[in-house]
């Protein structure tokens, strides 16, 4: 079984919902705490789409999620539980979106959604106009930089 209690939330399927959010985004669910968003995400989704589309999307993770004991098995049926559905693949790319970039549909989710999007981790930056780089950082050079 791959779902982890979560303790900060009562809803049992926030912790499916976090579950499932690490293993689409790459990231653990601790990594997805620290941005601060994890609640208001879920609670944003909720108040986005049917409460019963939600549902239906976190219960077939939630049986991915406990009905698969390698990654292999994980990746396998996430293809062909949810990728293969269009409306699952919809929703698993919203939710994609929602921690990489911020956005729901195309707009921010709230004004630190931007600051802290997975995205500026991955490229191992900062979001510019928001969080500053700090002090000197000029003189440190880029990660994997060839010079």
């Amino acid at each position: 079984m791959i779902i982890n209690k979560i303790l900060n939330v009562d809803d049992y399927y926030y912790d499916v919902f976090m579950a499932i959010s690490g293993t689409l985004t790459g990231f653990s669910a601790n990594e997805l705490q620290s941005t601060g968003l994890a609640e208001t995400y879920y609670k944003h989704i909720l108040g986005q789409i049917e409460t019963a589309t939600f549902l239906e999307f976190l219960n077939v993770s939630k049986s991915i999620l406990e009905n698969s004991f390698s990654q292999d098995q994980l990746r396998n049926a996430i293809q062909s539980e949810i990728m293969a559905d269009p409306g699952m693949q919809d929703m698993s790319n919203n939710i994609i979106t929602m921690w990489y970039l911020g956005t729901w549909e195309g707009a921010y989710v709230n004004e630190l959604s931007y600051k802290e999007s997975l995205v500026w981790n991955v490229m191992h930056a900062h979001p510019p106009g928001a969080k500053q780089p700090g002090f000197k950082s000029w003189a440190v050079q880029p990660v994997n930089s060839n010079s």
